[in-house]
């Protein structure tokens, strides 16, 4: 029990440490990061506990996956593109099924040519999910989207079935086209029944718990999860098309049969949320049991003397070459019936055609279904699953290596100069009402707006600005470590104080924008900074946990402000010297701002500046309630004039809501706060 446990935690600490890389090194592909995560995974031997059933994978993963990729699909978009996405589900799997297959019975005759049409088959499918993935990098065209999201949708279908047929004429020796189609017919028509039925039960259930007023929020959410799982499921007992039912399922979710009611409305608050969790985490383990699966099925071939390593490698490569070639063939064919009927030019598709073409990668669901097939003599159920595998990995590289150079990679536009004037004209509302007696409270919610402010500003700079910005703010951190040990090593701060100004500096990091700076230079200076606190505690013998509040230290205030004035004549000093190297104004920016934190500082008033504020419970909740209605009543104002579109002030509502309810929370530090209190009264008995 314990030991699955510790595979559990592993693997989910595995999701995050993808994330983060990703986040760090932007250009890396997270599905790519996942995948060789996976591969590590297999090095390491937790492939072995790890391993997944194929049937499991395709009920627990795959189809909740697809559940919910259905429910956000646009049916109007993908039916009007239909006819386009019927040769993409139905010949060209059946195609692509069997050129594969007969290409590799041309090379293993050994192996049935039934069981190379069934690694055919699987592999004929376009994995939504990995499509959906690589999407998330590259602008494609809404067409292109809308076929690439019916495509993933149905033709796992007509993939899984084909395999079926496959290993039927396999097991029984005897191949009837009528008989397979007929096949193929009800398995469809049983899948759509079953995803309609449950559709339309869920909906009675739903209605007979609102007749009693017995409905709720996780009751629905519990019932909309179970829903993927269960028109798998029973799919799977009647020999339908599980994919199908699903797929079907969750259009009905989004597009039938209920109306929106405040219920619905309250559902959707949580609903989102929590299935973009389970998505992350669903997709994620698809890409490390990709990798898992590689390791585990693709390394052990090549380092068999059994098989020849050169004839392995290039049956991979021709059947990966041969998938993108019959894919291509069949989609010219489309388009060259399509350019004569319209009387159109055919080299306006010739983009279109590449894009289709090179977004045709396999994912873990052909691995999951080629491990479906049934126990064959000698060592054929490995060869066909090592080719399977193989070609998975390789066609998704090649996917991702080609598809930048026929789509458009994703750059993010920034336009805050409307924000960035809605929060100073805030800013300036707020000032007018500063009193005596509510002084701090109001100076601290315009520092918060302040700090909104310049950030919005950053990002609104051209890449180049944004880069050395964060350079400086760099090297600003550097300066500022280097005086910190500086001081200590001369004892002219204490340990108490040492660890506050190391909180400090945290901020600073945290502060930068990672997308942007410099991932190597931003490891480098975080590492640094952990290393150096790591061996003054260790050689001190300081071991507190504890994170000192500055309230509950007034003896160490002073070595603080001492330290941080002697700091920003470094600073300065630093950005004097750079002014000729980096944008001028930018280098006055950063000197305004230090000159004006130093001031706060130098006067005593730490919540200026972030890193140095009381964490302890909010005592400017009324002057942060105020806030928010002048920014809502003033982006009202601004939607009002027509200087900030609809969506726009949709947007910024809903930013604004998001920070009202955070600052809302009652339980917001409330433990942290009553423990310091409870603290303070004991030392004052």
């Amino acid at each position: 029990m314990l030991q699955s446990i510790l595979h559990v935690i592993i693997f989910l600490l595995a999701l995050v440490f993808s994330n983060v890389i990703n986040k760090i090194f932007p250009k890396l592909a997270l599905p790519l990061v996942q995948v060789l995560i996976g591969i590590l995974f297999g090095f390491g031997g937790i492939s072995e506990f790890l391993h997944v059933d194929p049937e499991f994978f395709l009920g627990f993963i795959i189809a909740p996956l697809l559940f919910r990729e259905s429910t956000e699909a646009e049916v109007k978009r993908i039916v009007k593109h239909r006819h386009l996405i019927l040769v993409l589900i139905f010949p060209l799997v059946f195609v692509t099924a069997l050129g594969l297959g007969g290409i590799l019975h041309l090379f293993y005759m050994s192996i049935p040519l039934a069981a190379c049409l069934a690694l055919g088959a699987a592999l004929a499918p376009t994995d939504a999910i990995a499509v959906g993935t690589l999407s998330t990098r590259f602008v494609f065209p809404q067409r292109i989207m809308n076929i690439l999201q019916g495509e993933g949708l149905f033709n796992d279908a007509s993939g899984i079935v084909s395999f079926q047929i496959a290993v039927l004429a396999l097991v029984t020796g005897t191949f009837s086209l009528p008989q397979a189609t007929l096949n193929l017919i009800l398995s469809i028509i049983g899948g759509f029944a079953i995803g309609i039925g449950l559709s339309i039960f869920k909906n009675k259930i739903l209605e007979i718990l609102d007749d009693v007023d017995a409905r709720d929020v996780s009751g629905y959410l519990m019932l909309e999860f179970v829903m993927p799982l269960a028109a798998f499921a029973l799919a799977e007992v009647l020999h339908v098309s599980g994919i199908i039912a699903v797929v079907v399922a969750g259009i009905f979710q989004s597009n039938g049969f209920r109306p929106t009611t405040v219920f619905d409305a309250q559902v959707t608050r949580v609903k989102n949320s929590v299935w973009e969790t389970i998505v992350f985490m669903l997709n994620s383990s698809v890409f490390i049991f990709l990798g898992i699966e590689l390791h585990s099925l693709v390394f052990p071939f090549l380092f068999d003397r059994t098989y020849s390593v050169f004839w392995l490698v290039f049956v991979v490569l021709l059947l990966t070459f041969a998938l993108f070639l019959l894919r291509f063939l069949i989609l010219l064919s489309y388009y060259l019936v399509t350019v004569k009927d319209k009387g159109e030019i055919f080299h306006s598709y010739w983009s279109e055609l590449l894009l289709l073409t090179f977004s045709g990668t396999k994912g873990t669901v052909s691995i999951a279904t080629i491990l479906l097939l049934p126990q064959l003599a000698d060592n054929t159920n490995n060869l066909l699953i090592f080719f399977c595998a193989s070609v998975t990995g390789l066609s998704f590289l090649v996917s991702l290596l080609t598809l930048p150079y026929f789509a458009v990679e994703k750059k993010r536009t920034v336009n805050n100069l409307a924000v960035i004037a809605i929060l100073g004209d805030v800013v300036q509302e707020l000032r007018e009402r500063i009193t005596e007696k509510a002084q701090n409270g109001y100076h601290l919610v315009i520092a918060d707006y302040q700090n909104r402010i310049q950030k919005l500003i950053v990002e609104q700079e051209s890449a180049g600005i944004t880069e050395n910005f964060n350079t400086l703010q760099l090297l600003i951190i550097r300066v500022e470590i280097e005086g910190l040990e500086d001081a200590l090593e001369k004892e002219k701060i204490s340990m108490r104080t040492y660890r506050t100004y190391h909180r400090y500096i945290h901020t600073l990091e945290q502060d930068l924008a990672h997308d942007l700076v410099s991932s190597i230079q931003f490891a480098q200076v975080v590492t640094l900074r952990a290393l150096k606190v790591l061996k003054t505690r260790i050689s001190r013998f300081d071991f507190q946990l504890s994170r000192p509040k500055v309230e509950d230290m007034e003896e160490t205030r002073q070595e603080i402000s001492n330290l941080y004035l002697d700091n920003t004549e470094l600073v300065l000093e630093l950005l004097e010297n750079l002014g000729t190297i980096y944008n001028a104004q930018l280098v006055d920016f950063l000197q305004a701002e230090r000159f004006r934190q130093a001031e706060h500082i130098a006067q005593g008033n730490w919540n200026y500046v972030n890193g140095f504020r009381v964490a302890t419970e909010l005592t400017n909740i009324e002057e942060l309630m105020e806030a928010y209605y002048l920014e809502r009543k003033v982006i009202f104002e601004y939607e009002h004039s027509g200087r900030i579109a609809l969506n726009e002030a949709k947007k910024l509502r809903q930013t604004v809501n998001l920070l009202e309810e955070y600052a809302l929370a009652s339980d917001h530090r409330s433990f942290l706060y009553d423990l310091f209190e409870f603290r303070k009264r004991r030392k004052g008995k």
